[in-house]
């Protein structure tokens, strides 16, 4: 499985991670439930919702770290949804969208917090910081490799983000979250695919994922990640390279409850964590409680 930014290229993906089937001893039942084992081809964590905003802007679009190159190539994400602790908006989206630069190899840098958060991401503006716009200051958190959760944030600056925390194509969420339930309907927005509906697939789901060290860096660590969020992703319809970061909410009309945040994907399967132990580690990390904004 990869956790997803894009590259500048289409063929071309930023994080590679991998499922293999065989190498995770798994029993018949957990909990009294059966499990099911699906074969699938390598998950890639990934970065339709491209143009530069007039701010406020609304989020599900391309976004990421402005120093995000290295290696002769940009990277980007989605800036999925905002997030309020202790009265404090944040942008919400992926460690590996917004801080896992973690060596100063191929640009010099390394992801460290105050760093400027831009709309959109380098891979849309010809990887020039200057075409685009700061909307946030990164808040460096660590998600990852000891935790289950793959979350960034950055401090949304006064008046660049839709106080609402309205995303592109489904607009004000509630501020209430929803466990996820097998063949729920779901939809997100997100940079390479703009708004997509499909449905839940699985609960429960252990995968592992690969990261890289950097924007087209070295390996960095391997990560196993538990009780996931698994959604169908036929053909990559639903979730594709640059779609990380991306919010999964319950697919109704007006102020869907969120489900989980996206981070990695096949052309069969995406996969979320649940939203409520995003909440959980990001209320932690920031000291207070962590809440959708919405109504």
């Amino acid at each position: 499985m990869v956790p997803d930014r894009s590259r500048p290229r289409s063929a071309a993906l930023q994080r590679r991670a991998r499922l293999r089937p065989g190498r995770l001893p798994l029993p018949p039942q957990v909990r009294g439930l059966g499990l099911q084992v699906e074969i699938t081809e390598k998950f890639r964590a990934f970065a339709g919702n491209t143009a530069k905003q007039t701010a406020p802007i609304q989020l599900g679009t391309s976004g990421g770290w402005s120093s995000d190159l290295a290696n002769g190539y940009c990277c980007g994400g989605t800036l999925g949804s905002l997030i309020q602790v202790n009265g404090i908006n944040y942008i919400l989206s992926n460690y590996h969208v917004l801080e896992s630069d973690i060596v100063s190899g191929g640009n010099g840098l390394v992801a460290a917090t105050g760093s400027a958060v831009i709309q959109p991401g380098l891979i849309d503006v010809q990887c020039s910081a200057a075409s685009a716009q700061s909307v946030g200051t990164l808040v460096k958190l660590g998600s990852l490799p000891g935790s289950n959760v793959d979350v960034g944030v950055a401090q949304a600056y006064s008046g660049m983000i839709s106080a609402s925390g309205s995303i592109l194509g489904i607009g004000t969420l509630s501020a209430n979250t929803v466990s996820a339930a097998l063949r729920q309907p779901v939809k997100k927005s997100g940079r390479t695919t703009g708004l997509t509906s499909s449905s839940i697939s699985g609960l429960n789901a252990t995968i592992q994922v690969a990261y890289e060290n950097e924007c087209a860096g070295g390996a960095a660590f391997t990560k196993v990640f538990v009780n996931q969020i698994v959604v169908a992703n036929k053909g990559s319809r639903f979730l594709n390279s640059g779609d990380s970061g991306s919010l999964l909410v319950e697919n109704v009309t007006l102020k869907p409850r969120a489900v989980g945040l996206l981070y990695a994907g096949s052309s069969t399967s995406a996969i979320a964590n649940p939203i409520n132990e995003v909440l959980t580690f990001l209320g932690g990390k920031l000291g207070g409680v962590a809440t959708m904004v919405g109504n």
